[in-house]
């Protein structure tokens, strides 16, 4: 067949050099070609082609558009969240809508019988680390657990942080950066300048987790590391953070003396540049809109589907402060626990119709 695919050979690094192929031909044989390919995947396990088949959201024939709206169902990516949003609100084919509304209500479903397990999921955890003698395992339960938002999860994870021992302060660390909560950031920057290498570089990876770019710098300190896996972690975290800013370091990289960090850091510079590519606007999308918009948009899904909100756990004040309290942290950083106890307000639980 003529300008037949091999859709074996369809991957991240082709996708270009394939979209620009088929997005010539005609209508019909994209629709083929996009068909068939969805059936390639379906039955060769392994192949992955979401990003491609995604390119085609913006198609100016519904025909195309359509395939590449069913395909959405298919995605448990929860960037495709917003994708969904824009069809539903932008979208001017009524079938295409009814579509994407559908996926819309399939992921709701999802998530409230995810939800409806997460109570005894968390019970189990606690129940283990209350009865387990080893210490590793609990620091592994503990770190499993710490992407939910719940009252018992955080106070083990301030009594790890109190630990003399510094696996269990790695435990802490690397929980407060699963859990998400912004509140953390005052003691995981504490421990950037700690004797342990590891402890610096988790609490490193940690910050990029919960900072923004006014937290590029304390990263971007690290690169001067004496540990080579400190300097990777710094890299690493720089590349999380992302935006012009965090480009800039990565670049400039390319002049270090040390080869692992050249060639890690432009591996994470490429790696920013297609995931921004990869960010379809929508053609009826105002074309000057900024990246910052973009990445808000991103971020908002995640704070309206966060799980662990719509059970009702939360550990912010009502003005939205945290129940750390500042001075707490400051003066009393050797004792956290107790100092945060001492400062400890009451929990307000979001209201799930806000």
């Amino acid at each position: 067949m003529k300008n037949e695919i091999d859709f074996s050979k369809v991957n991240f690094e082709t996708y270009e050099d394939y979209y620009e192929k088929i997005i010539k031909f005609k209508v019909d044989k994209i629709t083929n070609v996009l068909e068939e390919m969805i059936i390639f995947e379906d039955k060769n396990k392994g192949y992955n082609f979401e990003d491609f088949i995604l390119k085609f959201l913006d198609h100016k024939h519904n025909q195309i558009r359509k395939i590449s709206t069913k395909y959405l169902s298919k995605s448990s990516n929860i960037s495709s969240l917003q994708k969904i949003r824009n069809i539903i609100n932008l979208e001017k084919d009524d079938e295409i809508k009814k579509i994407a509304i559908i996926i819309f209500g399939n992921w709701i479903s999802d998530y409230v019988s995810k939800n409806k397990q997460l109570k005894k999921l968390i019970a189990f955890g606690l129940e283990f680390i209350k009865s387990t003698k080893s210490q590793d395992h609990k620091n592994i339960m503990i770190q499993s657990l710490s992407f939910i938002k719940n009252p018992d999860i955080e106070n083990l994870i301030l009594e790890k942080f109190s630990s003399n021992e510094d696996e269990g302060l790695i435990c802490a660390i690397i929980s407060m950066g699963n859990n998400g909560d912004i509140k953390w950031i005052p003691l995981i920057e504490e421990m950037l300048d700690h004797d342990n290498y590891k402890i610096r570089s988790e609490s490193c990876t940690a910050l990029s987790l919960l900072g923004n770019e006014e937290h590029l710098d304390q990263i971007k300190d690290l690169l001067e590391d004496e540990e080579l896996e400190t300097q990777k972690a710094a890299v690493n975290g720089i590349s999380n953070i992302g935006g012009v800013y965090a480009k800039s370091i990565l670049d400039n990289l390319k002049f270090s003396s040390e080869p692992e960090i050249v060639s890690l850091s432009k591996e994470m510079l490429s790696e920013i540049k297609a995931d921004e590519e990869l960010i379809s606007a929508n053609p009826n999308d105002d074309l000057e809109e900024s990246e910052k918009n973009i990445k808000e948009d991103y971020e908002k899904d995640f704070d309206e589907y966060n799980a662990a909100e719509i059970e009702g756990w939360g550990s912010l004040n009502p003005d939205g402060t945290s129940f750390i309290a500042p001075d707490a942290i400051d003066d009393d950083i050797n004792d956290p626990i107790k100092s945060l106890a001492d400062y400890e307000k009451p929990i307000d639980q979001p209201d799930i119709d806000d």
